[in-house]
């Protein structure tokens, strides 16, 4: 009898065991971002670990393909939403997306601390990036060539795309030395006196220096109003208006909890960093 009720009891335990291991099937899977390195290597993990401490489902950085690319697989429906760290084109506003913008970041010039340049116009930039300019005495620096620094310009970054358009102006970029991370190439920055990068502004980072632009340093309010010269939106694009879970996360995002996690990295749309 006592086997009888031990072996009832095992059989009792296994089913549960079974459908316990089912439930994860029936809760909300996880949200799949893709898009923007500069909004997936910051602000997403903590805002996806807030969402779920308020019981939503996890969102997960899967492709790390840029913006253009992100936007494309959202559109696809193989992404759940799209990081965008610029405006949308036209040609992808023409897609009818939802979108949101969700904070400001700027496109900072980088250079080693030992190099005092105490600015640098868009047209010096441009210079430097394209070939015509090849030593830092040509903008008052030392009499040393520039080493161009950047990530690798194929990958579809809405960093690049930014650079391209609003300094580049589609001129082509001389040989630079890249990178496939945007920290590696501060890092490197950081231990060459004569290297030059840009890249979205990193706070709090060690052993660089960030050069004012046409006279403007990259601050929150500079930023937010545009009177730095590179600022540039932040955007969550779905393919559609969103429900459930989706709308609930752009929903956390937008609130002032939220606003208090992309303030950690970037500048928040609402109140003061």
């Amino acid at each position: 009898m006592r086997s009888r009720a031990w072996g009832l009891g095992l059989a009792l335990l296994l089913a549960g065991w079974g459908s316990g291991c089912q439930r994860p099937a029936a809760t909300s899977p996880a949200l799949v971002y893709a898009g923007s390195g500069s909004i997936s290597d910051s602000v997403l993990p903590p805002l996806s670990q807030g969402f779920v401490q308020r019981g939503g489902p996890p969102v997960e950085a899967r492709h790390y393909v840029g913006s253009g690319e992100g936007f494309k697989l959202v559109m696809e429906g193989r992404a759940d939403m799209g990081g965008l760290a610029r405006s949308l084109t036209s040609t992808e506003k023409a897609q009818h997306p939802y979108y949101v913008i969700i904070g400001y970041a700027a496109l900072a010039v980088y250079v080693h601390p030992d190099n005092l340049l105490p600015n640098i116009t868009r047209a010096q930039l441009k210079a430097f990036f394209t070939g015509e300019l090849k030593n830092w005495k040509q903008v008052g620096g030392p009499d040393a060539p520039v080493e161009l620094v950047t990530v690798e310009l194929s990958t579809g970054s809405g960093t690049t795309d930014f650079f391209r358009d609003s300094v580049m102006e589609g001129a082509p970029f001389a040989p630079t030395r890249a990178f496939k991370h945007p920290r590696e190439c501060l890092d490197y920055v950081a231990s060459h006196p004569y290297a030059l990068s840009w890249g979205t502004l990193a706070p709090n980072v060690q052993g660089i220096r960030v050069v004012p632009l046409e006279g403007v340093a990259p601050e929150p309010e500079s930023i937010r109003t545009a009177d730095y010269p590179l600022s540039r939106p932040l955007v969550l694009a779905t393919r559609g208006v969103p429900e459930g879970p989706l709308k609930a996360f752009l929903d956390y995002v937008m609130s002032p909890e939220g606003q208090a996690v992309v303030a950690r990295s970037f500048i928040p749309i609402r109140g003061a960093r």
